[in-house]
């Protein structure tokens, strides 16, 4: 009897905890406010910031980080956008005008960046049509850099709203593919014009690079595993770092942060402390 009991105690508690685990993935994809009360607002606070993932991403992919903005950077996490596959949008929550952080969920997952940048697009006129925002910030991992770069190169010029910030974490700008693991990290070196091999993300991004407005600001981090490995096991730190070739010309700010450690892996990154820190300081000054 007492064993009887035992399992069914152990059976609930399971139970529990397993519900207890659904609940907070469900919550990943859904919008979290800050309670602490905002004492001051400056530009900086009121530009929403649009959080974009990468290959196969999903609420995983930024929802962690977002949490802990909202922690302890004050942040709300405002509003989720769900593009479904034929790219109709569906928007949860509503419109915060202090550090609004906006999760970008892509229903196919294995979409291109060509085709969100389409989307990326269509959410610009969203905002701006019904909550009249006139600039955003983005923010991308892996493949999403890609996507943000392509709609800053060929889709922006169409956009009724101006991109003030960017931040590019492990962006895969000079990869032979952007969206798969490859059996070899690709690590091409640099001349004084840039990698010597270009790859043909590299080639389609630089023939309209002009076309990024300039007083756009760039933050580009990027994972180092260790000082043997200058990669993150997927992305080498050249990949990344050939984005400064590109935007000598049309940059108004760019810099560079490297992550080191087991923290800093590919898959990781969104997931360190010392990325939220550069992430909060470059969008919002603190």
């Amino acid at each position: 009897m007492i064993e009887l009991i035992s399992v069914v105690v152990l059976g609930v508690i399971l139970s529990c905890l397993l519900l207890v685990v659904i609940v907070k993935i469900i919550l990943l994809g859904r919008p979290r406010s800050s309670k602490t009360q905002t004492v001051r607002s400056t530009p900086l606070d009121q530009v929403p910031t649009l959080f974009l993932p990468g290959y196969l991403g999903n609420r995983f992919s930024f929802g962690f980080l977002q949490n802990r903005l909202v922690s302890k950077f004050n942040a709300n996490k405002s509003m989720v956008i769900i593009v479904n596959r034929h790219g109709k949008l569906r928007v949860i929550g509503q419109m915060n005008d202090y550090r609004t952080m906006i999760q970008v969920l892509f229903k196919d997952k294995t979409s291109r960046p060509k085709q969100q940048a389409i989307w990326l697009l269509k959410i610009c006129q969203l905002l701006e049509a019904e909550y009249h925002v006139s600039s955003v910030n983005l923010v991308g991992h892996s493949m999403g850099c890609i996507t943000i770069f392509w709609y800053l190169t060929h889709e922006q010029a169409k956009s009724p709203i101006s991109v003030k910030r960017v931040v590019a974490i492990a962006g895969p700008f000079n990869d032979s593919e952007i969206a798969r693991s490859t059996p070899d990290v690709d690590a091409y070196p640099f001349n004084a014009n840039g990698p010597v091999k270009r790859m043909p993300i590299y080639r389609a991004l630089s023939q309209k690079i002009a076309a990024i407005p300039p007083e756009i600001s760039v933050l580009n981090i990027a994972g180092k595993i260790n000082d043997e490995q200058q990669n993150d096991g997927q992305v080498s730190l050249n990949s990344a770092f050939s984005l400064r070739y590109l935007l000598q010309q049309p940059a108004h700010y760019y810099r560079e942060v490297v992550i080191r450690g087991k923290w800093a892996t590919h898959r990781l990154l969104h997931e360190n402390r010392l990325v939220d820190a550069n992430i909060a300081k470059f969008i919002w000054g603190v």
